[in-house]
């Protein structure tokens, strides 16, 4: 590639003041270090928060390419998700600039310094590459031993319920996506991406992938909960089951 290649990161907020912060230094860290690399633009999805997140983010705008949207009312996940998606639609015109757009969580518990790993596969015909607990060489830090176990099994039975080759962690929201799958995403399903109501939604979003052909892979990350300040917003149990109900009605070639 003759051209940088332009890394399009969104994330979505809500009441993550404490978080933000850290989190986006971590994106000037990376920028430092990879400018030569490419470009990483960050879109911040402020989903109506009550605290001081907006105001965070917004000593950045002079700091680094962030771009702040904000949703008048709150959407909650789903609705953060579709944005994204929407935000990235606004990129694919641009022929002559190698792309790729990406996900995570908003709360300081996915460092973007495994985005460069990402960004070789992505740029290496993978349509999504996931930053995978599941990958000789992750780490988790700050997650109960119990909640551990719960995961890697539900990972299992995702695994063997419907198979999606190269991945094993079909819940984790850090990923990359080439422009091409997010081409067909915007064909098929248009600014209503995901429709499902819980963190389920990342399930979903990799099956519609995969059903329109994306070739997957993963890299190791170290997932840091331990970092992550305030109280979280992901109901476990009601996690699992609204995954378990999303791969019993979506119909996956194995």
């Amino acid at each position: 590639m003759n051209q940088k290649p332009y890394i399009v990161i969104a994330f979505p907020c809500y009441n993550e003041e404490e978080n933000v912060h850290p989190l986006l230094e971590q994106f000037i860290r990376l920028n430092k270090f990879y400018r030569e690399l490419f470009h990483t633009k960050v879109i911040l999805i402020d989903d109506a928060s009550t605290d001081k997140t907006l105001d965070r983010a917004k000593e950045y705008l002079d700091k680094m390419d962030i771009e702040i949207v904000e949703h008048g009312t709150n959407r909650g996940l789903t609705g953060g998700i579709n944005t994204a998606f929407n935000e990235f639609y606004k990129y694919l015109d641009y022929d002559n600039v190698p792309f790729a757009f990406g996900l995570l969580d908003g709360d300081n518990s996915h460092n973007p310094m495994t985005i460069p790993a990402m960004v070789e596969k992505i740029f290496t015909d993978y349509d999504v590459v996931v930053a995978s607990r599941y990958q000789s060489g992750s780490r988790i830090a700050g997650v109960a031993w119990y909640r551990k176990i719960l995961s890697f099994g539900l990972a299992v039975l995702f695994k063997l319920m419907k198979n999606i080759p190269g991945v094993w962690d079909y819940s984790c929201g850090f990923r990359l996506y080439s422009p091409q799958i997010v081409k067909k995403l915007r064909a098929n399903y248009g600014e209503i991406l995901v429709e499902e109501k819980s963190f389920a939604s990342m399930v979903e979003i990799l099956v519609k992938c995969h059903l329109l052909g994306a070739v997957c892979s993963e890299v190791p990350f170290f997932l840091r909960y331990d970092l992550k300040l305030g109280e979280s917003k992901m109901p476990f149990m009601k996690t699992i089951s609204g995954n378990l109900k999303l791969l019993r009605t979506l119909n996956v070639k194995k």
